[in-house]
């Protein structure tokens, strides 16, 4: 059996080094980087089996890195190594979906145990698992268009309401592409603040402009060969509609503060729930972007056109989530029943990565009381929602931990 690659970041020499040595010792394949952009060059260069990174580095915090690592992870495992100081943010790391937290200075005998856990060889690929496409009339044709244009190297725009599987339709065209063993970086254009477009698509040097202390790579550059999926293509900012009609026509782009010509080699996919039409009657769309996105055109029909699916639908997320499970992930649905606070699943519980653009606790006794309960969601989250079990990890019995979380509702 191949050994486990396992991707250390950490700048402490002495630290860093004595970790990779001990994984060495046990087996693994170590790859170890010091810095958030060495960091990103390791994930762009080969998805690891599992990611431990100190949640403070150099050119970066462990959010940031998480930020950009995300769309290079898939079901890779990152596990975060904090001081007891930093343990808030290590928490909300989890709740946005990182696999665990290590306080230093950690027992190097449970990290390795730890890490034989998570980074146990999958035993069961995505390929195995059936596609939700083709799961009726209403969608064989579907099914047999993604399939058609993931052979053709072209730029396709996806559309369709929201919820139909833009997305889902986006990465099946990436798995069946020659480009498939590159990333999948997926880009939501409404939500880019706009003074960081430029930078987030183009990348930048360092000293481009004030607070840029590191070089980096933007959404072009980190697409490298694999596909850029571009959501809500008509939500773009008109600057960077011209920006990206540029990058389409001669496939070149050039960092802020850059003084060279950079290529842009993968492919582009993009989505969008608007009325396109009515976007370039208003001016709000260049035309000529359009045509040049609109290459291949496929709509997706809202799953109320296709109502047969539903049972089918259903047993292929249960599928996924059972795989999940036996390989030390949990899906999405089964995180926001452990997370939700009571007989809701509210959108944070779906989506806990928004948890790490939520406001800071407002005096002391808000931040020991949010600390107290993210103590509770990690429990809850690495007992995989078993209250009794997540009790016994706090130190309390379930009847305290239920009326905690009840008091915080």
């Amino acid at each position: 059996m191949t050994p486990s690659d396992i991707l250390v970041i950490e700048d402490d020499r002495v630290l860093g080094g004595a970790i990779a040595q001990r994984l060495r010792l046990e087996g693994f394949t170590v790859r170890w980087t010091q810095t958030c952009a060495s960091a990103m060059k390791a994930l762009r260069d080969a998805r690891p089996d599992l990611v431990l990174a100190d949640i403070r580095l150099p050119d970066g915090s462990g959010e940031e890195l998480y930020r950009q690592a995300l769309p290079y992870l898939g079901d890779t495992p990152i596990v975060f190594a904090t001081a007891f100081a930093e343990v808030e943010q290590a928490v909300r790391l989890v709740r946005a979906g990182a696999d665990d937290y290590l306080t230093k200075p950690y027992d190097v005998d449970a990290l390795i145990e730890r890490v034989r856990t998570l980074a146990a060889p999958r035993e069961r690929a995505d390929s195995e698992i059936a596609e939700p496409f083709g799961l009726s009339e209403a969608t064989r044709p579907l099914a047999a268009d993604l399939a058609r244009v993931a052979e053709r190297d072209l730029p396709v725009l996806l559309r369709g309401e929201t919820g139909v599987g833009k997305e889902v339709a986006a990465r099946f065209i990436h798995r069946r592409s020659a480009r498939a063993s590159g990333p999948f970086v997926a880009v939501n254009c409404g939500a880019v603040a706009r003074e960081l477009m430029e930078s987030q698509f183009f990348g930048h040097e360092r000293g481009a402009f004030t607070g840029a202390h590191a070089a980096h790579a933007g959404f072009f550059e980190e697409a490298a060969r694999g596909t850029l999926f571009l959501d809500e293509i008509g939500e773009l900012d008109p600057r960077l509609q011209t920006a990206l009609l540029r990058v389409l026509e001669d496939g070149t782009f050039r960092r802020l503060g850059g003084s060279r010509d950079l290529r842009f080699e993968g492919r582009i996919i993009a989505a969008t729930n608007a009325d396109l039409d009515e976007r370039i009657a208003a001016r709000e769309l260049r035309e000529d972007l359009y045509f040049r996105l609109a290459v291949v055109e496929i709509t997706l029909p809202p799953l109320r056109e296709r109502p047969g699916e539903i049972d089918a639908l259903a047993r292929i997320l249960l599928a996924r989530g059972v795989a999940e499970l036996e390989t030390g992930g949990a899906s999405a649905p089964e995180r926001a029943v452990a997370l939700a606070a009571g007989d809701r699943i509210e959108p944070h519980d779906l989506f806990p990565e928004r948890r790490l653009d939520a406001p800071s606790p407002r005096s002391l006794a808000d931040a020991r009381e949010q600390a107290e309960l993210d103590e509770i969601e990690r429990a809850l989250l690495l007992s995989r929602g078993r209250v009794g079990d997540a009790a016994k990890r706090l130190g309390i019995s379930r009847t305290t931990l239920w009326k905690r979380r009840r008091k915080s509702e």
